[in-house]
């Protein structure tokens, strides 16, 4: 079946397109029903969804028959499009593109169908479709059953991120291919190609010569590179620093940078030599082994490059996010306030690529908020440590000492113990990210964002002007 080759990117990622691919006798019936007005023949898909999530493509029913109702036409002079009596778009006018004229592109249906409408049918007709995907190459209307893995030889950073990308996303392509076994072979089996084996459920990496071995292959590439782009993730961000060290180790053979023996002995290059010489007869235990730890890591990459930029983005329009600027001393310090419950979100947005704001102030759905700093820019915290003690007990109506060389003080306050001052990490915590027996803070949002402008900037103290002990 012949489908466009269309692929674009957003955020980085290769975009897939889930859709209903018109079987070739549905397509040629269709044809028949509704002849093409322009150059461009399409008639091949109802799409689904743009952009396609993992999560989302592992739920896709790839290979399940779909039967679709055609109830309308619509058309001008540079297209023609078919409207879909479907709830499964996600298109706001679900429709198949019949033809377009050379000078627009499939796209051209969606404004068609908005400025001109369409009209309606004297009798739906229905023809029938796949579920499947569509990876800016082919359409993928049926899921692989892959029971082996066969490496070449013993398990390295790159066959163990490939093994990854198969076993943990690229379920919506294979079938039981996270029960997969992981096995080596010094030769092919004679008679067999990568292809004839991968018929019989084995899948070669590094291989053969197929489609997943990397050597000789113009330019220089990896097996993690080539099945991340098999499964049209090779873009994907969360993704980004697992292929980079993949092709350290493989192409440049840098695993580990550093030449300290403690850190070549254990980063993870080294930590997986050593358990090849341990399992040199059972790589899928050091599989076993290692997949955890690379799971970690690209779920918290996940994180913080979708879900958390995501999440910023509707607590911004949702009113639960205050950004400002103070100076403190000679530097300008950016603060954000956010509520969130998400124990990433501080570090995201200490980060570069998460606004690398200088101050956090968090606060949970229980009401406990912490503060935490980037240690780069080095925050003086004594300021605001008093001015937040003096707000509690203030607020709490119980006697205290308002020295504010004594609220300024490491640690906790026995009289105060739900803020703990903790220079080491440059942090003021009202119980941290598991406060449980800890009180909450009585302070509320707009008594806080006063505080942190006063505090942060030492307008009612500067803890290092050599001057007499002052009260509140």
């Amino acid at each position: 079946m012949a489908v466009p080759q269309t692929k674009t990117q957003t955020k980085g990622r290769t975009i897939f397109y889930s859709g209903v691919f018109l079987l070739p006798d549905e397509r040629k019936k269709l044809l028949e029903v509704f002849p093409p007005k322009f150059q461009n023949i399409h008639a091949d898909h109802l799409t689904l969804t743009y952009d396609v999530s993992p999560d989302e493509m592992s739920a896709l029913e790839i290979g399940k028959k779909i039967t679709l109702k055609i109830i309308g036409l619509a058309e001008d002079d540079k297209a023609q499009a078919l409207i879909i009596d479907t709830t499964m778009s996600s298109n706001a006018n679900p429709h198949i593109t019949l033809s377009t004229d050379p000078s627009v592109r499939p796209v051209y249906s969606n404004e068609l169908i908005e400025k001109s409408g369409y009209k309606k049918l004297d009798t739906p007709i229905e023809v029938e479709g796949v579920i499947g995907l569509h990876n800016g190459k082919t359409a993928i209307l049926e899921r692989e059953s892959i029971t082996k893995i066969i490496l070449p030889t013993r398990i390295q950073p790159d066959t163990l991120i490939a093994i990854f990308l198969l076993k943990t996303l690229g379920g919506y392509l294979f079938t039981n291919i996270d029960k997969s076994e992981i096995a080596c072979w010094s030769l092919m089996p004679e008679g067999e190609t990568p292809d004839t084996l991968r018929q019989k459920g084995v899948l070669l990496l590094d291989l053969g010569g197929g489609a997943f071995d990397h050597h000789g292959k113009t330019p220089p590439t990896t097996s993690s590179d080539l099945i991340a782009e098999y499964l049209g993730m090779k873009e994907l961000p969360a993704l980004s620093k697992l292929l980079e060290y993949a092709r350290r180790d493989d192409l440049y053979g840098k695993g580990t940078i550093s030449n300290d023996p403690l850190d070549r002995a254990f980063g993870l290059s080294g930590l997986m030599a050593a358990l090849n010489k341990n399992y040199k007869d059972t790589p899928g235990k050091i599989v076993d082994i290692l997949l955890p730890l690379i799971e970690a890591h690209y779920q918290e990459e996940h994180r913080r490059t979708e879900e958390l930029p995501r999440e910023f983005k509707e607590k911004e329009a949702g009113g639960a996010v205050i950004m400002f600027q103070v100076n403190q001393k000679n530097k300008s310090l950016k603060v954000v306030m956010i509520e969130s419950s998400n124990p990433s979100m501080p570090g995201y947005l200490r980060s570069q690529g998460g606004g690398a704001y200088d101050v956090v102030a968090q606060t949970l759905p229980s009401g406990h908020t912490n503060i935490l700093t980037r240690p780069v820019k080095k925050v003086d915290l004594r300021s605001l440590v008093a001015m937040i003690r003096n707000s509690e007990f203030l607020l709490l109506k119980k006697p205290y000492d308002s020295d504010m060389h004594k609220l300024a003080q490491s640690g906790r306050l026995e009289e105060l113990p739900q803020w703990y001052y903790d220079p080491a990490t440059n942090s003021l915590l009202n119980g941290g990210v598991n406060p449980q027996h800890v009180e909450a803070t009585k302070i509320q949002k707009a008594q806080l964002h006063k505080i942190l402008e006063l505090g942060l900037s030492e307008k009612l103290w500067n803890p290092d002007e050599p001057a007499e002990s002052r009260q509140f």
